[in-house]
């Protein structure tokens, strides 16, 4: 039969408030308690019945959550302490950039690739757009989130790769009787977009000793809000801090060779531009670029802030539910799935075009089209423009042979995009009891769907071309406006592309099965044990349209190949937990996992947990870990595209767009992994606790794609590491990059997790304050040339008198040395008010463009909530997040980041936002 047992009511306890809390209130709890069944805790296979174990998690509760006034899951999890900005994607990073809707988690800031999600404790498939382990956790639904487990720990041991950090697994409601119907929205407090709307419905039915399931349904908007509704982001020009470097309309690249162009046509504004000259950039929309070209002449670039998205159009459609039925007392039947669809829609500034964006392009020499926009000697504007220019800037050789200009393509529009994700997850199974042991079996069934179409503002670079580069087309590149005659501008639209032009597919079947229960008695308690394996079948399948194999359209960042590949894991593993003393637990845990691709490896963790007295609790761990490469990191081809924006110390240009070569690695290494941890858990009164966490993780083979900027940064400071990864032409412009996947160097990281609760009551109410902070000690990281770099409260390191971006500057935000959430819930009968701070320390961003250090101040963010439920089954709620509107401080993004004037992983630009929130319940 299904064993029942005593289990401490902290368990409901630590799920209500998401602190940990003592042992000592555990077992002065449980015996006040009725019998209730055991519990398996994230981080183990067992089933225990004290639910403070050996390893830190911390849970987030539903109550928690409403309180919060988050509005998806990614801002839900920003809330936890050891979640870091660096290393993950956000719904900010994916306006102005195409990562298909993701929105994903790095624990300790080592990665999303390395924290493990789990939905109900099995995995989700990667997301499409991710290509080997992230998961979007923006498909899993706010509403129907129970409580969030965060176990902080490295637990490789346990679940297998991508653990390397820890786990983040969301419990799903699976028991609730009757009807919710909730729903939530607010609005920023300034004008602009940003509003939020949700609304949800949750039913049950059934009970324990038969058939019992949930479901529930919710839908999700959100409006894009842009950077011209701003002020500290309408703009991309805030010099000396930073300067909107892109490419404009109008730049002379120099002259070109009919048949084969030259190599006199570079870059994106060698010869300057003649209305850059004469302080005219306003009049084609573009702005006096405050610098000088790498030939030493003005000219224009284009201010994308006003244009670029700070957050996108965002909607989302979930459904999720789970069945089981109690076939007798040893035998339960269960189900669960889960369907998620979201739409993502992107809008941001117009393409740019030039000779050296076209070199992705395999259609050019097809079609016999020149690579480069042409302005030939038999134009007017040619003649009554182009030759002063050039003869006042002493390059009068040039006259009389064609010219190759830049473009500001804005002639259909700002670019738009949609990306529509859809993920589904099916799991069927069993579990009961067999001989008093707990058995559990189930086969999972998921999938991972993007597909990615672009709905204005793109065009065929070789049809755009063609148009121009008609002798007789009279294009002026100079025109008032960017008014072309009617002739051209006629060719100029039939140039225009829409459609779908990506399709991405991530597949994860798995089989489980495993058995747990007592071995035997030592003293008066039992050796506990956990065996089991798993099977899984891991696919990734990318299906581009042809045009983007051939690189033609502008704007979506050059050529890209298709990819199907498949891979098989093999897994068992094991666990035991031995009460070695009466007070002193140790468990064991050992896990090989074998993939048919990269071999085969074993890891294991050893911990302890000893309570000398009932108010104290010692807690220590060990364990190895590890990360297989993912299929894209293994398989990718290598490709020539468009990179991101960069800067050029040496040349002193700013917001460089080059051809950058990217792609996968077959020779790569998984990476390794050696975590310790060492905590106390301390409760001196019955209403007060505390918890101190000090971890270590040390990775080796850490596998990374340079961003541009540490290339280009390694390639001007001689690092002979970079000597092949950067390319430049006779005039020491950069003209292309090469950013391959490799096992680049290790990784040190090393802090303490600190949390704290204090509850009582009081004649005026009840009163409760809760504390939780990180605090990041180390984050050492070298690169492939073996430079370290401290990555801990900067994006930059001094090396060699220049402020270098540290590695992995590209990978999402800063590592915090500090960060807390402290909270205060006052309770009088049936109002609720929460008060909530939000702090995180100060930290150095790039240097300005006087080579002036800047840094951003530390952040105190309040939020406010207040909660009624004085009608029957009504609760209704007010909220404020950022109560006192605070603004950002000026930021200098070390790698590439479209929007301007803040840190887009810090700092919310809806700024002040209210919300209102209300549900009903039907029982």
């Amino acid at each position: 039969m299904l064993v029942e047992k005593k289990i401490s009511r902290a368990v409901r306890v630590i799920c209500a408030s998401g602190l940990v809390i003592s042992a000592g209130m555990m077992t002065q709890a449980a015996y006040a308690d009725d019998a209730v069944q055991r519990v398996e805790v994230t981080g183990s296979s067992l089933k225990r019945v004290d639910a403070e174990t050996a390893l830190p998690v911390q849970v987030v509760s539903k109550a928690e959550i409403a309180k919060s006034g988050v509005t998806s899951t990614q801002e839900l999890l920003s809330t936890i302490t050891a979640i870091a900005s660096s290393g993950s994607t956000s719904n900010a990073a994916g306006a102005g950039s195409s990562t298909g809707g993701l929105s994903s988690i790095s624990l300790r800031g080592i990665g999303d690739s390395r924290t493990l999600v789990l939905v109900n404790g099995r995995r989700l498939a990667p997301f499409a757009s991710g290509g080997g382990t992230v998961v979007n956790v923006n498909v899993i639904p706010l509403s129907a989130i129970e409580r969030v487990e965060v176990l902080k720990d490295g637990a490789s041991g346990i679940y297998g790769s991508d653990a390397m950090a820890g786990v983040v697994n969301f419990i799903l409601a699976k028991k609730y009787n009757g009807i919710e119907l909730s729903g939530t929205y607010g609005s920023p407090a300034e004008s602009g977009g940003g509003q939020n709307g949700r609304a949800s419905i949750v039913a049950g039915f059934g009970s324990d000793s038969g058939i019992s399931g949930v479901v529930s349904a919710s839908y999700e908007k959100e409006k894009a809000l842009f950077g011209k509704d701003r002020s500290y982001a309408k703009s991309a020009n805030n010099f000396p801090y930073y300067g909107a470097g892109a490419t404009g309309q109008g730049n002379i690249q120099g002259p070109w060779t009919l048949g084969g162009g030259d190599d006199q046509a570079t870059g994106g504004s060698a010869y300057g531009n003649p209305l850059a000259a004469s302080g005219q950039c306003d009049s084609i929309g573009m702005v006096l670029y405050p610098g000088v070209s790498a030939k030493k002449q003005k000219y224009c670039a284009y201010d994308s802030g006003p244009d670029v998205g700070l957050t996108p159009d965002r909607e989302l459609i979930n459904f999720t539910g789970n069945l089981n039925y109690r076939v007798n007392d040893s035998v339960e039947l269960f189900a669960d799935a889960l369907y998620s669809q979201s739409k993502v829609t992107q809008t941001f500034q117009a393409s740019p075009a030039r000779s050296d964006f076209f070199d992705t392009d395999a259609l050019f020499d097809s079609k016999k089209v020149e690579r480069a926009l042409l302005l030939y000697p038999n134009n007017p504007v040619y003649q009554s423009i182009a030759v002063p220019y050039l003869n006042s800037i002493g390059q009068s050789k040039f006259i009389g042979q064609p010219l190759a200009i830049t473009a500001r393509v804005k002639d259909f529009g700002q670019r738009s995009g949609l990306d529509t994700a859809t993920q589904y997850r099916t799991t069927i199974g069993a579990k009961g009891t067999v001989a008093n042991q707990d058995y559990e079996v189930a086969y999972s069934k998921n999938q991972s769907k993007l597909t990615s179409s672009v709905t204005s503002g793109y065009f065929s670079q070789v049809a755009y071309a063609q148009a121009i580069n008609d002798q007789n087309s009279g294009w002026n590149p100079w025109a008032p406006g960017g008014v072309q005659n009617p002739a051209l501008t006629a060719k100029i639209k039939a140039a225009a592309f829409a459609g779908d032009y990506l399709s991405a597919t991530s597949k994860l079947d798995t089989f489980d099965g495993r058995i747990s229960g007592d071995l035997f008695k030592l003293g008066d308690s039992a050796v506990q044990y956990a065996a089991g394996g798993q099977l899984s079948k891991q696919n990734y399948a990318l299906n581009p349209s042809q045009v983007y194999i051939d690189g033609d359209v502008a704007g979506l960042g050059g050529t890209i190949v298709p990819l199907d590949k498949s891979r098989t894991i093999k897994s068992v593993f094991g666990e035991l937990n031995v009460p070695i003393l009466k007070n002193l637990d140790g468990n064991l845990s050992v896990r090989n996992d074998r993939y048919d691709d990269v071999g085969n490896t074993t890891n294991y963790k050893a911990n302890l947990r000893y309570q000398p007295i009932k108010s104290v609790l010692l807690r220590t761990s060990y364990g190895t870990g590890f990360r297989a490469p993912t299929l894209v990191d293994l398989w990718y081809p290598q490709t020539l595209g468009t990179s991101s924006q960069f800067d050029d110390p040496t040349t002193n240009q700013y917001g460089i767009q080059v051809n950058q070569k990217s792609g996968g690695n077959p020779d790569l290494k998984p990476e390794k992994s050696k975590q310790f941890s060492l905590g106390i858990v301390l409760q001196p009164t019955n209403n007060l606790s505390f918890s101190f966490d000090w971890f270590r993780i040390r990775i080796s083979d850490y596998i990374s794609t340079p961003s541009e900027q540490e290339i280009v940064d390694g390639f001007r400071r001689g690092d002979p590491t970079y000597a092949r990864s950067v390319i430049v032409d006779a005039t020491n412009n950069i003209t292309r990059i090469n950013a391959i996947t490799a096992n680049a160097g290790t990784a040190d990281v090393q802090g303490l997790d600190i949390a704290a609760n204090w509850k009582d009551k009081f004649a005026f109410g009840g009163l409760n304050l809760s504390f939780s902070g990180t605090y990041m000690n180390k984050f050492d990281q070298t690169s492939p040339g073996g430079q370290l770099f401290g990555k801990v409260g900067t994006l930059v390191n001094d090396i060699d008198g220049t402020a270098t971006p540290v590695i992995g500057a590209n990978n999402g935000g800063v590592i915090l040395r500090w960060k807390h959430q402290a909270a205060v819930t006052w309770t009088h009968e049936a109002w609720a008010t929460t008060f909530i701070q939000n702090f995180s320390s100060g930290y150095r961003t790039k240097n300005t463009t006087q080579d002036k250090p800047n840094f951003i101040g530390s952040s105190q963010v309040y939020d406010l909530n207040v909660t009624y439920t004085g009608v029957k089954n009504t609760t209704l709620a007010v909220g404020v997040k950022n109560l006192f509107n605070k603004q950002p401080d000026v930021f200098i993004p070390a790698s590439n980041q479209f929007q301007s004037g803040y840190d887009i992983y810090q700092y919310d630009p809806r700024g002040r936002f209210v919300y209102l929130t209300a549900s009903y319940k039907f029982k």
